[in-house]
């Protein structure tokens, strides 16, 4: 882990970070990342597209937009059941 680099905030609230930095995460251009605070440190890390990582898993297996809409439905459905959440909207309660 890269310790003690400094940055520069510029007058638009962008940073750039360091390559040891991108690097360790595999960080590329494009990628999300949450920003959050925790006391006074600011933390970032990153978000993983779920069906990118489905998609990864499944070796490459692409889904199309109703396939992805189904998928959604399904775990929005199994969470609700987990977590005994009724849900709401179409499809729900």
């Amino acid at each position: 882990m890269l310790m003690g680099e400094t940055v520069v905030v510029d007058y638009r609230g962008r940073v750039t970070l360091p390559r040891e930095v991108r690097s360790a995460p595999g960080v590329r251009p494009g990628d999300r990342l949450r920003v959050s605070t925790r006391g006074d440190r600011i933390v970032l890390e990153k978000v993983e597209d779920p069906f990118e990582t489905l998609e990864r898993l499944l070796g490459g297996l692409r889904f199309d937009r109703e396939a992805r809409k189904r998928a959604e439905e399904a775990a929005i459905e199994e969470a609700a059941r987990r977590w005994g959440v009724a849900r709401e909207g179409p499809g729900g309660d």
